[in-house]
């Protein structure tokens, strides 16, 4: 599966595409279904809250509708880029499989450290 990311920040009222830098931003990732192994590893539960509501983690995806109501999430220690800081973001997702579109995924988060 391809995954086909557009990364956006908020800046004032302006809505700013971030490029893709080291894999993080508006990125192609041509096969999903490793990396989310190599993120969490086959036989490992999804993590909290996307096991509380039913929304899978790993390949193969069920055709169905997924949502998440408003959540936070408690992010590891990372090192960010400097333009990956504090903000408003939104992401569009598109999964595709030979060119045929399975799912878009459009996500808003903020993003805060502590």
């Amino acid at each position: 599966l391809q995954a086909v990311l557009v990364v956006e920040k908020a800046l004032g009222d302006l809505w700013i595409q971030l490029p893709c830098i080291d894999q993080l931003g508006s990125c192609t990732y041509n096969d999903v279904c490793s990396i989310l192994d190599e993120l969490i590893p086959p036989g490992t539960p999804c993590p909290e809250p996307l096991l509380t509501y039913g929304i899978p983690c790993h390949c193969p995806f069920k055709a169905g509708s997924y949502s998440l109501p408003a959540s936070d999430f408690d992010v590891p220690d990372v090192e960010l880029p400097s333009w990956m800081t504090n903000g408003n973001y939104r992401v569009r997702v598109v999964v595709s499989n030979g060119g045929e579109e399975l799912s878009c995924v459009k996500l808003t988060f903020s993003l805060h450290s502590h």
